[in-house]
């Protein structure tokens, strides 16, 4: 539960237009709708690994889309991440990836953004 919170704080920290698992205010685009899947834990340590799918909507021009991505990307830099403790542990968070997905409708952008989370017990 840590990471959700954590993600929030820093969608709210870039003023991206945020909610998990689905969109229930007003909508006004552009807007950003988080999923997340689990991988199992394999190590001795307890590392738990995750991706925090981010879907981006929006009616308007790409550029808006691909500014919200770089704010995301630079935040969560691919190669040192962003790392916090948590009230649990510690967390990282690696931007991981982007792609345009194809909505059919003429006027509506679609972009996944993928974060990689590692979470652990323990000090960073």
């Amino acid at each position: 539960m840590d990471k959700l919170k954590f993600i929030n704080e820093q969608m709210d920290i870039l003023a991206v237009p945020y909610e998990f698992g689905e969109w229930t205010s007003k909508v006004n685009y552009p807007y950003t709708v988080g999923e997340i899947t689990e991988e199992p834990i394999t190590t001795e340590d307890g590392l738990e690994e995750s991706t925090m799918i981010l879907t981006i909507f929006h009616r308007g021009r790409y550029i808006d889309i691909e500014t919200i991505k770089n704010k995301i990307k630079k935040h969560f830099n691919p190669i040192s991440g962003l790392c916090a403790k948590t009230d649990s542990g510690s967390v990282a968070v690696f931007f991981d990836g982007s792609f345009y997905i194809q909505t059919g409708e003429a006027d509506l952008k679609k972009m996944q953004i993928n974060l990689k989370i590692k979470e652990w017990k323990g000090d960073l």
